[in-house]
């Protein structure tokens, strides 16, 4: 089959989805199929990195087209980076030969409206990889009034990619009974978890990440964060928490990455004086193994209300390197539910500060129930994620649409 993959990033990108859909397009290749990517010349972060207009990249042809490249540190720069996504990736689709099938990820939101296009056009068919639910997200963000004329005309349009699309990939279960509330079949979706990039980390003794170490002193436990620092998670906590800890437990907490909550976040930090929270730049995947292996905890986090409308892909690569997970989100979320289910980490509630304290304290002060929950991690991953599983399930739903 010839298959066009659609989404703003791909692989050199940091950016996560770009790295899942560089799985996917390989795995495609590997099948037999001609794969075709569209995805914009500029790097998740913005700046003056550029990729090649076009290359073949282990046997995908990336086509990569002169979309602006603000970044998402400001909402009007992303808004001008979509926008000229939008419009030179359609006209760049239309350009490309026909193809049999069109599968479209959700950054920028709604880029599905190309497969609509080249079904009316040309009579491809049309697959939706869902990493985010919009305009769902963006009214729990607070960008967009539930009520407002945009936003159910917004509703008009997901509902009908949903209806329109041949089928529906979900990242979980509760994003699958959010996508049925949204308006989609619930017989087009296949819900299929993510995974770790080039299932590239492994549980085992890695050398430290090099900006981690902690030296001689061995006491100290490392609370580590990785990813982007964005609006969807609840993040502001962990400063005050941390000032409560202070000489209760030799705690050291690093955040390793970029986004918009960053600055707040040091704001936060210097306002009480903490010399302990520490912030580095995000880290390439090749040091992905190494940052996790430094962490003796890892924090994820998911801001309430966006239950089902995404799914923090970290929770794979801590499971992978088999590290406990201290999560602070809604009970009721993804991924609440498989650390509650694996035994893995502990569960707090967004604005629960003294569970949070409670929390850190017991992970910090117990090794030997630390490295417990970091066993039954890498055994749940084992058991139940990892690439090669997940890639072939989307292959084999791909493969079924025409």
């Amino acid at each position: 089959m010839q298959i066009l993959l659609i989404n703003q990033f791909y692989k050199p990108d940091v950016a996560a989805t770009g790295q899942f859909l560089a799985d996917l397009a390989e795995a495609l290749v590997q099948k037999g199929h001609t794969v075709h990517v569209l995805c914009s010349r500029h790097a998740y972060g913005g700046g003056r990195r550029i990729f090649p207009v076009k290359e073949i990249v282990n046997g995908v042809s990336v086509h990569r087209v002169r979309a602006t490249g603000f970044g998402h540190n400001s909402t009007v720069g992303t808004l001008i980076d979509y926008l000229s996504f939008y419009i030179l990736a359609s006209w760049r689709a239309l350009l490309l030969p026909k193809m049999d099938v069109c599968v479209s990820l959700t950054t920028p939101p709604f880029i599905a409206v190309i497969g609509l296009l080249l079904r009316r056009i040309k009579g491809t068919r049309m697959g939706l990889w869902s990493m985010d639910l919009y305009p769902e997200v963006a009214v729990a963000y607070g960008v967009l009034k539930k009520k407002s004329h945009l936003c159910r005309l917004l509703e008009l349009l997901s509902r009908y990619i949903y209806r329109t699309s041949s089928c529906i990939i979900s990242l979980g279960e509760v994003m699958t009974d959010r996508l049925v509330e949204a308006g989609a079949l619930r017989k087009k979706i296949t819900t299929v978890h993510n995974w770790v990039p080039g299932d590239i980390v492994h549980s085992s003794h890695m050398p430290e990440y090099p900006e981690i170490s902690t030296g001689p002193d061995e006491e100290i436990v490392t609370l580590v964060y990785s990813g982007n620092l964005g609006l969807g998670h609840e993040l502001q906590m962990i400063v005050p928490a941390i000032s409560q800890l202070n000489g209760q437990a030799k705690i050291r907490v690093l955040f390793v990455g970029n986004g918009k909550a960053k600055q707040a976040l040091k704001g936060l930090t210097e306002d009480v004086g903490l010399d302990n929270i520490e912030f580095r730049p995000p880290a390439p995947l090749c040091e992905l193994p190494n940052v996790l292996a430094a962490g003796d905890i890892h924090l994820i986090s998911q801001k309430s209300g966006t239950q089902g409308l995404l799914v923090p892909s970290k929770i794979y690569g801590v499971f992978a390197a088999g590290r406990p997970t201290l999560f602070i989100g809604p009970s009721d979320c993804e991924i609440a539910r498989v650390v509650s289910e694996s035994q893995a980490g502990i569960v707090v509630e967004p604005g629960d500060i003294d569970g949070l304290v409670d929390a850190i304290k017991k992970l910090a002060l117990e090794p030997d129930l630390r490295r417990a929950m970091g066993r039954r991690a890498r055994q749940y991953y084992e058991e139940y994620f990892g690439r090669d599983r997940s890639v072939s399930r989307i292959v084999k739903t791909i493969e079924l649409i025409v």
